[in-house]
């Protein structure tokens, strides 16, 4: 799992991909691109901006664009098929992202309106991998059905000017600390720290961080540490200690107590589960 801004490197003349991925874990993270997961099976847990749940077989979540978002599939396998790609592709449709956003993020599979959104979503796959003449153009046929049937069957929230400035410079601000602390997750970090390198009182910076990601600040960091470590412990040649030093622990205990606190096992099991 990572969290950050995740600049996709799409094709200029079709901007958008798709693609199946199983057990998907994600921490927080957002990006320019619209994306729509549809579960295909099993269960996972979705978060988007302030609001998560956890959805199952059947279920539909659309992330708009700059939309901080997390997945968690450790407690349970699934698979999910998503769609991302990049706003101005499909247009300016009826002001969508830019001027109002869903009442919620989240479709249920108990809702008949939407069903035809998945074999549509398999139809776009389906062109990509045979790649016959025309299928661009199809696929993007394809993209504009899904938009078209969430925006008629989807309830919106329009944003006047002052929600719209509210909610975007909200984002900026959530989006310059996961970044912040994407480059700097090493180093000592605390609230009182990150309080005043973004100018908020310590309270109102916990209060903010934990309903924007659903977590507090101490717990994502940890996290972010654990991640960077388990891949280092499994690509590098690195001790355990160096490893424990460069992705900001001051000690080997408190790896290892952390380590296990979020991953079950501690670190040495990683490097003692090779053949």
């Amino acid at each position: 799992m990572k969290s950050f801004y995740q600049n996709w490197k799409l094709d200029p003349e079709l901007p958008m991909n798709i693609f199946r991925s199983q057990n998907l874990s994600f921490y927080p993270h957002f990006h320019a691109e619209i994306e729509i997961i549809y579960v295909e099976s099993g269960s996972l847990l979705i978060g988007v901006n302030e609001e998560k749940r956890q959805v199952k077989q059947g279920d539909i979540v659309i992330c708009s664009s700059g939309d901080i978002h997390s997945f968690d599939s450790r407690d349970q396998p699934s698979q999910v098929l998503i769609l991302l790609f990049k706003p101005e592709w499909i247009g300016p449709v009826k002001g969508w992202p830019q001027d109002f956003r869903f009442t919620s993020p989240f479709i249920s599979d108990k809702d008949p309106r939407f069903q035809p959104i998945k074999p549509c979503l398999d139809r776009i796959l389906q062109e990509r991998a045979a790649g016959r003449p025309g299928y661009q153009m199809l696929m993007k046929a394809g993209v504009l059905e899904v938009c078209g049937t969430l925006l008629r069957h989807l309830q919106t929230r329009r944003l006047d000017t002052g929600a719209k400035e509210k909610l975007e410079s909200r984002r900026a601000r959530i989006q310059q600390i996961l970044s912040y602390i994407e480059e700097h997750y090493h180093e000592e970090l605390n609230v009182s720290f990150m309080s005043q390198q973004f100018h908020m009182e310590p309270s109102h910076f916990s209060r903010t961080f934990k309903s924007a990601i659903g977590m507090n600040f101490k717990t994502y960091l940890n996290s972010i540490r654990v991640l960077t470590a388990e891949q280092k412990l499994l690509t590098s040649d690195l001790s355990i200690m160096e490893i424990a030093l460069e992705c900001g622990f001051t000690s080997i205990r408190t790896f290892n107590r952390v380590f296990k606190e979020l991953r079950g096992y501690i670190p040495s099991t990683l490097r003692n589960s090779g053949p």
